[in-house]
């Protein structure tokens, strides 16, 4: 299989997803043994606000997860083109958004995202001098 930036970025995306899904970390031995209560009588009948979770990830998408987290050393050292890359391909902002939190114009976001892309695609078409 030859990897094309397409399939970077969708994998980076796919891995942003996973990391929404993982359970957050607590712990052990830190647990309230007390039940929840009800505060008021809004909350009691429904009118409060509602919590929506996540269904939790599977461990094959942990396991591509993992896999995806090491893909970014090959942009070591490269701080400009990861953060670029994770805020539009991972987070999924587009440009001009990505652009306003970086400080830079939405073209340079663009160029930047798709070097980091190419940077990823052509280390995992070559394996061997990604391990130089």
């Amino acid at each position: 299989m030859r990897w094309v930036r397409t399939m970077v970025a969708a994998r980076i995306r796919e891995t942003w997803d996973t990391l929404r899904r993982v359970p957050e970390s607590r712990v052990p031995g830190h647990v309230s043994s007390w039940p929840p209560y009800v505060l008021d009588a809004m909350e009691a009948y429904g009118y409060g606000e509602v919590i929506v979770r996540l269904s939790p990830a599977s461990p094959q998408a942990i396991d591509r997860m993992e896999e995806v987290f090491g893909w970014f050393i090959d942009l070591e050292g490269k701080p400009h083109l990861t953060i670029a890359m994770w805020l539009t391909c991972g987070i999924g902002m587009g440009p001009k958004r990505a652009g306003d939190i970086i400080g830079v114009h939405r073209d340079t976001v663009r160029t930047r995202r798709d070097e980091a892309l190419d940077t990823i695609a052509h280390a995992l078409n070559h394996p061997k001098a990604r391990a130089a």
